[in-house]
């Protein structure tokens, strides 16, 4: 019972989310299409924020670039277990491009630590040891994060993602 009426309201809300992206449609800015497939592009970032880590949840200092794609992050760990959404978002395209690369120092002096890709549900594993390196990935539709999951994790992590010109 409970599904459905998730179901139901989601679909009311995208509904409403056409609606006003057609009724704001300006044939000057492009076709009817376009402006659909933009306010829902909108209405999907709009929820993606709620899907990073909060700066004041995160174990270390983040400092975004030009989104919440790119960015750097500096973190000491003590014994963390969890997960922290560092940097991304979820849309159907992103304005800024799709090429992305993470350059990261990760040091685990005790516990397990992953730092992975998440691109729509599935992981892309970056660096599970102490390493220094560069990962050059492209994002795709739907949910794209950058992820660190510890399992009583003590160690630091600098992280940089910066957009790759094409």
């Amino acid at each position: 019972m409970k599904k459905v009426k998730s179901l139901v309201a989601l679909s009311l809300a995208l509904c409403m989310v056409l609606c006003f992206a057609g009724c704001s449609s300006n044939n000057d800015e492009g076709n009817l299409k376009d402006n659909l497939v933009n306010g829902f592009n909108n209405w999907l970032e709009s929820f993606s924020k709620h899907a990073v880590t909060k700066d004041k949840n995160l174990q270390g200092e983040r400092e975004n670039d030009i989104d919440e794609y790119t960015g750097s992050y500096t973190a000491s760990y003590d014994g963390f277990n969890g997960e922290e959404f560092i940097f991304g978002g979820t849309a159907l395209e992103r304005d800024n491009g799709s090429n992305l690369e993470a350059t990261y120092s990760l040091t685990i002096t005790s516990g397990k630590a992953t730092l992975y890709w998440l691109s729509s549900g599935e992981e892309h594993i970056i660096c599970e040891e102490s390493a220094d390196d560069t990962y050059k990935f492209t994002l795709g539709s739907g949910d794209n994060y950058i992820v660190l999951r510890g399992d009583d994790f003590s160690g630091n992590l600098e992280l940089t993602v910066k957009d790759v010109q094409e």
